[in-house]
């Protein structure tokens, strides 16, 4: 079968490994139609795999995916067969204080698709477990699917943001996380919703999302303070930027919140102590979502969150994997989302060389 693997800092190689033929116990074999490219899959792009004992072991990514049930393990509901799913991309341990309280987003055991060790969904096959996985509704195409896990990152986001109806809110960073944030923000009763991007752009994208206001980071805080209270009820920082700390502080009223959801690319964040503790602002990291990727599916399919096929701005074969990174990389052709479709796996013999070559593999597939 195939797969995509990051070695060195965007390098990507794409490989013929031997395919898994079975599920384990309480697991699905899945086949990806489509993989979305998220901003994890872009950090270890920028940066590489990780160096572990001196040395780089390359990683297979992708982590938003919708596939096909090909198989199925002991215990797993046969009716999931043959069926579309999408799926959690993280498999917490289940027997850790954290799980055992029922905070399996906590959980500190945790496996997830694309980070290291465990292999992601850029490949032909891979098994997952059966109750990670959601069924997709017929009516709904592929290139929405694949959003549902973005979408389930952003209803948690909302349900920490607390923000009252008819509120206020920054939302600092217009990818597709930001927009679908928004389009969250607008279908749930939010008032003002203040968008800030550096880029044109998608500047644009998010006034076509639902913000009432779309301004580059450098204007944004002007126009906070024409706001009720000088600022917003929550700023919610979705960026990959150390300095979206920064302004989402510097955008919100006193006493108000701030979330913390993106993933600065240097793993640092930034603002004002003395701002932040003088205005009394709570402040929540967000992680990832919990059980919110069912509620997703029923947003989606419920229609209230409006048209979405244009966010997906281009697709790509499997083959042409690298030019998909490097434009998403690069944030040219107005892109927002970039899916790679997925060839369709076709059993054959694996030669003894293809499984010399894919002993790496075996030691960073999904345990």
């Amino acid at each position: 079968m195939k797969a995509v693997f990051l070695s060195t800092p965007e390098t990507l190689e794409l490989r013929d490994v031997p395919a898994r033929r079975e599920a384990e116990a309480h697991e699905v074999l899945l086949e990806p139609l489509v993989v979305g490219l998220g901003g994890n899959d872009v950090l270890h792009y920028r940066q590489g795999a990780p160096v572990q004992d001196g040395f780089r072991r390359p990683m297979i990514s992708g982590s938003e995916f919708v596939a096909r049930v090909v198989a199925i393990g002991r215990g797993v509901d046969p009716t999931l067969l043959h069926r579309r799913v999408v799926a959690s991309p993280v498999s917490p341990c289940q027997r850790c204080e954290w799980c055992t309280e029922g905070n399996q987003h906590l959980c500190p055991n945790s496996r997830t698709l694309g980070v290291p060790p465990t292999a992601g969904a850029m490949q032909q096959r891979f098994s997952w477990p059966a109750t990670l996985c959601v069924r997709v509704a017929e009516k709904v195409p592929n290139h929405q699917a694949v959003l549902l896990v973005p979408l389930s990152l952003a209803i948690h986001i909302a349900d920490h943001a607390n923000i009252p109806i008819m509120g206020s809110v920054a939302v600092l960073g217009c990818g597709h996380l930001g927009l679908l944030l928004i389009k969250t923000l607008r279908a749930t009763g939010v008032g003002t919703i203040l968008a800030v991007d550096g880029v044109p752009y998608r500047r644009e994208a998010a006034l076509q999302a639902g913000a009432t206001h779309a301004v580059d980071p450098t204007a944004a805080e002007d126009l906070a303070r024409t706001l009720p209270r000088s600022g917003a009820d929550v700023a919610i920082d979705v960026t990959n930027s150390s300095a979206g700390s920064r302004t989402a502080v510097s955008l919100t009223k006193i006493g108000g919140r701030v979330i913390l959801a993106g993933i600065p690319d240097d793993n640092r964040i930034f603002f004002s102590a003395l701002e932040a503790r003088r205005r009394e602002l709570v402040i929540h990291f967000v992680n990832r979502p919990h059980n919110t990727l069912r509620r997703a599916e029923a947003f989606l399919e419920s229609g209230a969150l409006g048209d979405l096929d244009w966010m997906v701005t281009h697709r790509f074969p499997l083959d042409q994997v690298a030019d998909a990174f490097r434009l998403i990389r690069r944030m040219k052709d107005g892109v927002i989302k970039c899916l790679v479709e997925m060839p369709a796996y076709e059993p054959a013999e694996e030669s003894p060389d293809s499984v010399a070559r894919a002993a790496a593999v075996q030691l960073t597939a999904p345990a």
